[in-house]
């Protein structure tokens, strides 16, 4: 077994390395409120990022601060519950890697039923609606009301 010290660091640093990139690369797309009205691109991206590094930056603090207890906790990173979320975590990569290729709705209509698949629904119905209901408002939010370029399959 793994303390949690030390998953807390791993946790930190990827996650601080990951919202940093995230934060220049959406720099790369122009932030901020658009001359036109709007808001631009890199925006929402920017705000995720700063978010994240937030996020790693209050959790390495928090290990410092708490070092002797989170050394004597003990993570179990084999347990069945875990291996779920290792094979969420997979599909989100896949997803990544989809959504350069199928485009924003394509790899959504693949990613949301295997999500709701892995995490135990079972109603085909129910899928296909959460899948349409989604992409939908996707749309009408990203689309029409906000003007975003959303990713698009390499075919158009």
């Amino acid at each position: 077994m793994v303390s949690m010290k030390k998953c807390n660091y791993v946790i930190s640093a990827v996650t601080g390395v990951l919202g940093v990139i995230i934060l220049i690369l959406s720099a790369q797309l122009g932030t901020g409120f658009k001359a036109d009205g709007g808001i631009s691109t890199g925006t929402w991206p920017a705000i995720m990022g700063g978010i994240m590094t937030v996020a790693a930056i209050v959790l390495l603090v928090m290990t410092l601060a708490n070092r002797k207890k989170y050394e004597e906790m003990e993570v179990a990173l084999k347990m069945p519950a875990n291996k779920r979320v290792y094979a969420v975590m997979g599909v989100m990569v896949l997803y990544c890697v989809l959504l350069r290729i199928l485009g924003i709705y394509l790899s959504g209509a693949v990613l949301i039923p295997v999500l709701m698949w892995m995490l135990g629904e079972r109603d085909k119905k129910k899928m296909v609606i959460v899948t349409a209901v989604t992409l939908a408002g996707v749309f009408v939010i990203f689309n029409l009301i906000l003007g975003t370029k959303l990713p698009e399959p390499f075919f158009m």
